[in-house]
């Protein structure tokens, strides 16, 4: 009996010191067995130079994975995470053996191509389907080798994907990049064939030929990679000046499409009208010059302070002239689009008839550009206004006094603008700004382009029918600096003549103005619209109190006329230009036009 209770006691002593090491055991986290994690990232090849918009690198919009056996079997894993951004892979799980994974992304959100869920590393993929059209998309891929060991200890790997596809190119050589408008479609077909499948374990199979495909908006295309180089025929069709058609076809030869590389087709392009001089723009072709717009939010004050950079006539908003290097210089003065615009031109040495230099489809707001001559490098035909072909020898020191340039339209804008009967020159300054004055501070960009608006406005208004009639209403009531009726004509010869004005910005006084300084309080650059007050009330707000008051100063009146203050001038025009404004009359009436614009 003590036997057995000696023997009981032995074991409970035991049972409990084993509970005690089973508790230890259980407080401890140890590492998941068998974990990976895979670090993904892209590869750089000759096919990375494109990038979106913003200059940002291609980015993974969808990716697949899978884990294969050493016989090749596809796997499940128990714990298998991808990140949303697809950065990371982890697994856990694995055990002691030899792996091979496998990875397929692209970096488009969608595809006509099947990715089928393979069983076997040999099973296909990525499958084209598409009949006689290439893959054209962008797809990576990459196989891995990896080994768990018998501890089965975690670890890390980095993984750059890399393009399973090629890309190729069509390389127009164009007598001159005006050529593009002519073009109506491409397409190509190539003798030979390309594969359409790549199995999971990175083999390419399957055979398609590529008939007629398409390639006019990009000219280019993605395709999984060929056997061997390929032949075949780039078909052209193109449109002439008259609005009959054509097609060209061009052979080609020794076309090998590679994963990760870009195989080139350079093709010579014919058109009859290959040595015409006419610049024709549409508005898909600003991309291929130096286009540029004026007053975005980073221009430097140097620049619009700089009357040789920004500055302009009021009648004359839009600008064309030949620069130092013989080109077309475009700058548009206006928050406005304008449509159909041609240039004509004359040289002067050469010929009296005035030529079709440039047409444009569209000039877009406070657009600035430089377009190369086609005649500057060789002899060109050109169309005169009466329909008579003319050509024009090489002009390779061609310069603004080489030539006289007039500009055509009927767009509304610019028949409005041609109402206009001062020619005010505008422009901008500091002032005192640095100098640590108490009124005068920087202009902005933004107050620039408002200040466009302002001139342009105000001297279309002064120039309008409707200002004048009110005008006459106001006989005997406009006084001068002595107290003196004014004469309306004599008034209306004042404005005309006036030189122009040089826009600044001022705080605490609503503005300050005399002779061509004319300056404005920020508000009041902004509040002059009529919609920028609530519709009904009294025109005859602040901001435009300021607008005519300073005006006032600058035809030479003092605060002794009825011209600066009063209910006389500044009432008269306040009340006229938000009458025109609520009708639409003004070239540029609503401040939404300007809020809408990209800064």
């Amino acid at each position: 009996m003590k036997i057995t209770k000696i023997i009981l006691l032995f074991l409970a002593l035991l049972l409990a010191s084993c509970s005690n090491e089973l508790e230890q055991e259980y407080g401890l986290i140890p590492p998941a067995s068998g974990q990976v994690t895979f670090l993904l990232g892209l590869h750089e090849d000759d096919t990375s130079a494109i990038r979106t918009r913003n200059g940002e690198p291609e980015q993974i919009a969808r990716m697949w994975y899978a884990i294969a056996n050493d016989r090749g079997e596809i796997l499940k894993p128990l714990y298998q995470k991808l990140e949303a951004d697809f950065s990371k892979l982890t697994i856990e799980g694995l055990e002691y053996g030899d792996y091979t994974v496998v990875f397929l992304a692209t970096t488009s959100a969608e595809s006509n191509a099947t990715i089928n869920e393979p069983e076997r590393l040999s099973d296909v993929w990525l499958l084209n389907k598409s009949a006689k059209a290439p893959l054209d998309d962008v797809y990576f891929y990459k196989k891995i080798e990896l080994h768990i060991g018998k501890e089965q200890a975690a670890e890390s790997q980095t993984v750059t994907l890399e393009r399973c596809v090629g890309r190729v190119d069509i390389d127009l050589n164009v007598s001159s990049d005006y050529m593009w408008r002519f073009i109506r479609k491409i397409d190509i077909t190539f003798d030979d064939t390309v594969y359409t499948s790549l199995s999971a374990n990175g083999e390419y199979s399957g055979t398609e030929c590529i008939e007629s495909y398409d390639i006019a908006e990009s000219y280019s295309f993605y395709s999984l990679p060929s056997k061997e180089a390929l032949s075949g025929v780039v078909t052209i069709e193109s449109d002439r000046s008259d609005g009959t058609s054509f097609v060209h076809k061009y052979r080609f030869s020794n076309c090998k499409i590679e994963a990760g590389r870009i195989s080139h087709i350079s093709i010579d392009y014919r058109h009859p009208e290959s040595l015409d001089g006419l610049l024709y723009i549409r508005e898909e072709d600003f991309s291929r010059f130096q286009t540029d717009t004026m007053f975005l939010a980073n221009e430097p004050r140097d620049i619009f302070y700089d009357s040789k950079h920004r500055s302009f006539y009021a009648n004359a908003p839009l600008q064309v002239s030949i620069s130092d290097e013989h080109q077309l210089l475009v700058k548009f003065f206006s928050p406005v689009t304008i449509h159909d615009v041609t240039i004509l031109c004359r040289f002067n040495n050469i010929s009296t008839e005035f030529l079709e230099l440039a047409h444009f489809d569209v000039i877009y707001p406070f657009m600035e550009a430089a377009f190369p001559l086609p005649v500057v490098g060789s002899d060109r035909t050109f169309t005169t206004s009466s329909g008579r072909k003319i050509v024009i020898p090489a002009q390779p020191e061609l310069s603004g006094n080489d030539v006289t340039l007039i500009i055509r339209t009927e767009d509304p804008y610019m028949k409005k603008i041609e109402q206009i009967d001062s020619r005010w020159f505008i422009r901008f300054s500091a002032y005192s700004a640095d100098n640590g004055h108490a009124y005068w501070r920087h202009m902005n960009p933004l107050l620039c382009r408002h200040g466009v608006a302002l001139a342009i406005n105000m001297a279309f208004m002064f120039s309008s029918e409707e200002f004048n009639t009110e005008m006459n209403k106001y006989e005997g009531k406009l006084k001068d600096n002595g107290g003196n009726a004014i004469n309306l004509n004599a008034l209306r010869q004042r404005i005309r003549s006036h030189g122009g004005l040089v826009l600044g910005c001022v705080s605490g006084v609503g503005g300050l103005g005399g002779g061509n300084t004319y300056g404005l309080a920020d508000y009041c650059y902004t509040g002059v619209y009529f919609d920028a007050t609530p519709l009904g009330s009294n025109p005859h707000n602040y901001p435009r109190q300021a607008m005519f008051h300073e005006y006032g100063h600058c035809l030479g009146y003092n605060h002794s006329s009825t011209m600066t203050y009063g209910d006389q001038w500044t009432v008269l025009c306040a009340t006229v230009f938000v009458n025109m404004g609520q009708e639409g009359k003004l070239p540029i009436c609503s401040k939404d036009i300007i809020a809408n614009l990209p800064m």
